[in-house]
């Protein structure tokens, strides 16, 4: 797919919201793009009205609706399939079809969904369009959409993310958080996230559990905590390892934290604390991680924690602009030491540096930034942390990396360090007396 960051400002929107179904897509993306997705649905329908009728009828009494062209699907498919292979599409074009999709019913939506599957098209082709129509579907009619593609998701055909369908339950919860749950649990009496694996665990499950419990945090705490305390004890720590509570309300902050506090071993609450906290930074910046952190009364284990992915998403984010620049990292140092501690700053901004991997950022600018700080005030720590990315080792870094390590004083680490990037191991001598 061409970069969209290449994209003029109003192009990129339209791509990033047509061509949703072109990747998997982490739960923090999906959320910040349908935002997008739900400011136009709104727009077309104070535009347009709600008196659409189905694709369907209209077709089958011979008439055309309401937008006299009909989408061919087919080529749509190819100018996908001709975007992922980095051609640039025709943006006018794609402008255009961006406002028919978002004013389409949800009648409207189901029966485009029926003719694609009718279609002669590749695996990869139909996959693309249908997940595409189904995010849209999900923000009209949530329920619709559990309705007719759970069981794709729950037998794990090809094509099909559990995320994305388990976003369209989420939707259902904002909506009718009770009715949502029951239809859950009533999914599970039926058997239908039974697990086929070994280990009995059902991965779509946990996904909806994720959603089931976050929107129970405002309306029923208890019934949350008794909601998570059934799961076995791996689960309950898989669900916080993958942020699977990321979207918790507004006003369930002190909710979240008390469920995590009651329900996840000591040593582990910091962690899952700051992988609930991933979406904080793309609704509101530091402001709103700093606020997270006051209402929360977040200990110093906590605070380090939630800091230090803060301070990686906000960079991940930036790097999506190609905005990773002195500025956004010294910015980011600062607030990390009014918010964590001073000590650990240079640790935060080595790894947050070291682990960018978005195709817009460069490892070297990235390394660039570093011995521009280490100049100005030498750290062995924002070295290390650096260092300790797997980028490091790449062979068209390691000249780089070398020439960073060496400057490492404590002469230990720096050997291993040296030792990690040419992928050997450092043999410690013990000498005995």
């Amino acid at each position: 797919m061409k970069p969209l960051h290449l994209l003029p400002p109003a192009a990129a929107l339209i791509a990033s919201g047509l061509w949703l179904g072109l990747q998997q897509q982490s739960i923090s993306t999906l959320e910040k793009e349908t935002v997008l997705l739900r400011q136009h649905v709104d727009a077309a329908k104070q535009a347009s009205g709600d008196d659409h009728s189905s694709l369907a009828s209209a077709r089958a009494n011979g008439k055309k609706g309401k937008d006299p062209e009909i989408i061919d699907w087919k080529d749509l498919a190819n100018s996908m399939a001709k975007a992922e292979r980095g051609g640039m599409p025709d943006m006018r074009a794609m402008m255009k079809l961006q406002t028919k999709l978002m004013s389409l019913s949800g009648a409207e939506l189901t029966a485009a969904l029926d003719e694609i599957a009718a279609l002669e098209l590749s695996n990869d082709a139909r996959n693309s369009l249908e997940n595409m129509l189904i995010n849209l579907l999900a923000e009209k009619d949530p329920k619709l959409v559990l309705d007719r593609y759970l069981g794709k998701m729950t037998e794990n055909r090809n094509g099909f993310s559990g995320w994305q369908i388990a976003h369209a339950f989420q939707k259902w919860t904002g909506k009718d958080s009770a009715a949502a749950v029951a239809w859950l649990d009533g999914q599970i009496a039926a058997g239908k996230f039974d697990s086929k694996s070994l280990d009995g665990k059902s991965q779509s499950r946990l996904q909806f559990e994720g959603a089931a419990i976050s929107s129970l945090l405002g309306s029923d705490p208890d019934a949350a905590s008794r909601r998570l305390a059934a799961l076995p004890e791996d689960q309950r720590r898989e669900l916080f390892e993958q942020g699977m509570f990321i979207n918790f309300k507004p006003g369930t902050e002190k909710n979240l934290a008390a469920l995590i506090r009651e329900q996840v071993p000591e040593k582990e609450q910091a962690k899952a604390l700051a992988n609930s906290t991933g979406m904080l930074i793309h609704q509101g910046g530091y402001e709103k991680v700093g606020k997270f952190l006051y209402e929360i009364e977040a200990t110093p284990e906590e605070r380090a924690e939630i800091v230090k992915k803060a301070s990686s998403n906000q960079l991940q984010q930036l790097a999506q602009q190609g905005k990773v620049d002195r500025e956004a990292v010294d910015k980011m140092r600062e607030w990390a030491a009014q918010e964590s501690s001073p000590e650990s700053v240079d640790t935060i901004t080595g790894e947050s540096l070291g682990n960018l991997w978005n195709r817009q950022a460069k490892w070297e600018d990235s390394a660039k930034l570093v011995s521009e700080l280490y100049a100005e005030k030498p750290s062995d720590d924002l070295l290390i942390s650096f260092l300790s990315g797997h980028q490091a080792s790449e062979n068209s870094n390691r000249e780089t990396s070398m020439a960073l390590a060496a400057k490492i004083s404590d002469e230990t680490k720096r050997a291993e360090v040296i030792a990690r990037i040419e992928g050997r191991e450092v043999r410690t001598t013990v000498i005995s007396e």
